[in-house]
């Protein structure tokens, strides 16, 4: 074997450890069904320290957060893995904290619920994302600027910090989180929540498919 092939098969190596690293929070709950969580429902997952006594209560909440999604939007089309955690350590090795994330991957959405985010606000945000990243796939997921696919997330979520009549940014205020990096403090939220009101939540998947097929998002949403 050459020496350049030695060199490609190194750096080849070197990307996919890199990956497999960054990513592992992402693979971990992809692969959570060959973990020690248990599956308690078609495609939710539960930890050994999740009290199975408030399991319907739960699964019943996780419905009720997909209804808002469909009430809201339409029907949702992606079938996202949830995985439920009962404290911040479980979180945390998923890469969440300890309300909620989704992981998105070519391979699929995947949605953590921490301890505190286990209602209808945080599950129905998580999962609109999840629809999100299933209609405009991967790549271009990846492109979309986090105060548009969080301010998508905050018309679902009904916690008062995200309610219009308790938000008091200028315009300017508003305006600015466009121009820096979204950092997830409540303040971006809000802004983001006033960035999306006029979004047309009936045609929102329909206009998420403009942006699939490589539209502009300031054009096709008017922002």
């Amino acid at each position: 074997m050459t020496k350049l092939w030695l060199y490609l098969f190194s750096i080849i190596g070197l990307i996919l450890v890199f990956g497999g690293y960054t990513q592992r929070h992402t693979l971990a709950c992809e692969f959570i069904g060959y973990s020690s969580y248990s599956e308690i429902a078609p495609n939710v997952f539960a930890s050994t320290s999740f009290n199975r006594d408030k399991k319907s209560e739960l699964l019943s909440t996780i419905n009720q957060g997909k209804s808002r999604v469909d009430d809201t939007f339409g029907n949702m089309e992606s079938n996202p893995k949830v995985v439920i955690v009962t404290n911040k350590v479980e979180a945390s090795d998923l890469g969440s904290n300890e309300y909620g994330r989704m992981l998105y991957s070519p391979l699929g959405e995947c949605i953590v619920l921490g301890p505190e985010g286990q209602n209808i606000d945080v599950i129905a945000h998580e999962f609109i994302h999840a629809e999100t990243h299933f209609r405009v796939g991967w790549l271009k997921f990846l492109n979309l600027p986090a105060w548009f696919y969080e301010g998508i997330g905050t018309l679902v979520d009904f916690r008062k910090p995200y309610l219009l009549e308790n938000i008091d940014l200028s315009q300017e205020e508003v305006n600015s989180i466009k121009d820096k990096p979204f950092n997830f403090k409540p303040d971006n939220y809000q802004a983001s929540r006033v960035l999306v009101d006029n979004i047309n939540k009936s045609k929102l998947y329909e206009n998420l498919e403009k942006l699939k097929q490589g539209q502009d998002i300031s054009s096709v949403f008017s922002l």
